[in-house]
């Protein structure tokens, strides 16, 4: 009996040691915001907010003096940071030292194989040499514009018009700027239309025509007419039948690929951008035991991964007969691109045995192509998608910004009347010029700060690939995790004041009103270092059109409270979508 009772007496002394000692370190009960756990670490704290993890990394830099922190997950230890110093370190000074590593490539290896946004040393540089020789031609902006004009003029514009007139019902643009975005990103990355954008039907038929016409004012003019009385006579045929669902069918009679092998693509593509994105949300010998017994989810990634490649063999097939008939698409450039092209681009450190196949070659193979092309397609639409999407939330929320884009949009209207209607070879997307879109300064402030608090990829991880010390003095040993929270980093006043967290264009904008960038670093959006977006020009000109003629043409409106709930993932996005109602502008400025 004594004996029990000095044991109990010793376990309780003991244990409570234990938990004051646990409550004080720093690294465990002490972590702000992360308390920290033995084998489990943090994982308590982070599935408490799984449903607000954005909200959660924010919570953790603001109860800590620094800018860098230290997270436990189970055995692994991860490094946040806010600090545009160690962003720069990582992804520029101290750039090899850090490479994406296997952390990140298993998770989506069977979608994205070994293209640019997984890829790592000789293969890496070899992709970005080979795509920067393609971006810099004058002639792909050119096709961007062209593709970006038959788009908003002939399908959005005329589509939403025709779906105002659905009473008081709201539709989700968010959806319908995926759709409007993914057709966009496959014209311009595989040379098809897959024909996703799709409106109810109802109303004048007259309205979707003059808002089709009056985007039209351009070279282009008969063809688009000849699309624009297509499109109305699929409505005529649906005319009276509320709520009913119709494809705009507006697809080019040049599209040589079968439409099962179309819908399966869009469909199996959408599946697996889902499925491997979902992979960082649960343990990870939980999925790949799922995929060694092809049940479940991997079992569904499988299935979309044949319909994916299927396609895309296909279409690689196709082009390559087509070669030197006018195709100005991605594939069909990286097709062409030739031996001495490629004997140009010099890898640095040739170890890698893909990419010194690669540059043997007179052609890029098949299936590095197909690599390539998936990495620039889930590229192009997540960002361009997720700002324009938020970016139109945000004008609709701020009657005062609202009217200042209102304003700008007039006065190039009004400077383009007074120039006699700009220059006759202007290319036009909408109703403006690339000259147009260029000088829209407060526009450009506008998506840059919607970026900034929300940003379409809210998170990048690097790998510690050697031992070092970041310029704030965190010790890194090799094999940590360093994660640049760039959701974090644009709502911390430590970087940008005690209004961080107000909506204010001004900000990017100088004394002159012109748009005034800021670092990087300090807002890595769009990557920095060596991996900064090669397509970032092109996609501020897609969205910056997309709202221009977005905001011209009709007046959106959410309801009374609503407020986006945000997508846990690689991307940012509304689980809820975006309802709005859409109703026809009647003038520009009030």
């Amino acid at each position: 009996m004594q004996a029990g009772m000095w044991f109990a007496i010793f376990a309780i002394v003991f244990l409570s040691s234990v938990y004051v000692l646990w409550k004080r370190h720093p690294n465990y009960g002490a972590s702000p915001g992360a308390p920290s756990f033995p084998i489990i670490g943090c994982l308590p704290a982070l599935l408490l907010n799984k449903h607000r993890y954005h909200e959660w990394t924010c919570d953790l830099f603001e109860q800590s003096h620094g800018l860098t922190r230290s997270i436990r997950l189970g055995s692994d230890i991860l490094l946040f940071t806010i600090d545009p110093t160690v962003v720069r370190h990582v992804l520029k000074d101290s750039f090899t030292s850090y490479p994406k590593g296997p952390i990140f490539y298993p998770y989506f290896e069977e979608l994205l194989g070994q293209g640019i946004l997984n890829s790592d040393g000789p293969l890496w540089v070899f992709q970005r040499k080979v795509a920067s020789h393609i971006f810099t031609s004058n002639s792909l902006r050119t096709f961007i514009l062209s593709i970006s004009d038959s788009e908003i003029s002939s399908r959005l514009l005329p589509g939403l018009a025709a779906a105002q007139h659905m009473s008081s019902d709201s539709v989700d643009m968010q959806d319908i700027l995926i759709r409007c975005i993914f057709d966009m990103i496959c014209q311009i990355t595989l040379g098809m239309d897959p024909v996703c954008l799709k409106f109810p039907t109802s109303g004048t038929m007259e309205e979707a025509d003059h808002i089709a016409m009056s985007c039209t004012e351009m070279d282009a003019r008969h063809q688009r007419h000849d699309e624009v009385h297509e499109y109305r006579e699929v409505l005529d045929e649906k005319h009276g039948v509320h709520g009913g669902i119709v494809k705009c069918s507006l697809r080019s009679p040049k599209t040589k690929v079968p439409d099962s092998l179309v819908q399966g693509f869009v469909q199996g593509f959408q599946a697996a951008t889902r499925i491997s994105a979902e992979r960082f949300l649960v343990p990870r010998f939980l999925w790949t035991m799922k995929r060694f017994l092809r049940i479940g989810s991997e079992r569904e990634l499988l299935q979309a991964l044949e319909q994916v490649n299927e396609f895309t063999t296909f279409l690689i097939k196709q082009s390559k007969k087509e070669i030197g008939k006018g195709r100005k698409d991605l594939l069909a450039r990286f097709i062409h691109v030739s031996d001495e092209t490629l004997g140009a681009i010099a890898c640095d450190d040739m170890g890698v045995n893909a990419c010194i196949r690669e540059q043997e070659r007179s052609t890029i193979s098949d299936s590095l192509l197909r690599d390539i092309l998936l990495n620039f397609l889930l590229a192009g639409l997540e960002t361009v998608a997720s700002a324009v999407t938020f970016t139109l939330w945000i004008v609709s929320t701020h009657p005062e910004i609202e009217r200042r884009v209102l304003r700008e949009i007039s006065s190039i209207l009004a400077d383009r009347e007074q120039n006699g209607g700009g220059e006759e070879d202007a290319i036009k997307v909408g109703t403006f010029t690339y000259e147009e879109v260029r000088k829209m300064d407060y526009m450009h402030a506008v998506i840059s700060e919607t970026m900034r608090l929300y940003p379409p990829v809210p998170a990048d991880c690097k790998y510690a690939a050697e031992d070092d010390v970041l310029p704030d003095g965190t010790k890194v040993s090799k094999g940590y995790r360093i994660g640049f929270m760039i959701f974090a980093m644009g709502r911390s006043a430590k970087l940008w004041g005690e209004d961080c967290l107000d909506f204010r264009p001004e900000r990017w904008l100088d004394h002159n009103g012109h748009f005034q960038p800021v670092s990087a670093f300090k807002y890595p959006v769009f990557q920095a270092g060596p991996r900064i977006c090669l397509g970032k020009d092109f996609a501020f000109i897609q969205m910056k059109l997309l709202l221009a003629s977005l905001l011209m043409n009709f007046e959106f409106a959410v309801h009374a409270g609503f407020k986006p709930k945000l997508s846990y993932g690689i991307t940012l996005s509304m689980v809820n979508g975006l309802p709005m109602t859409v109703r026809r502008r009647i003038t520009l400025v009030s």
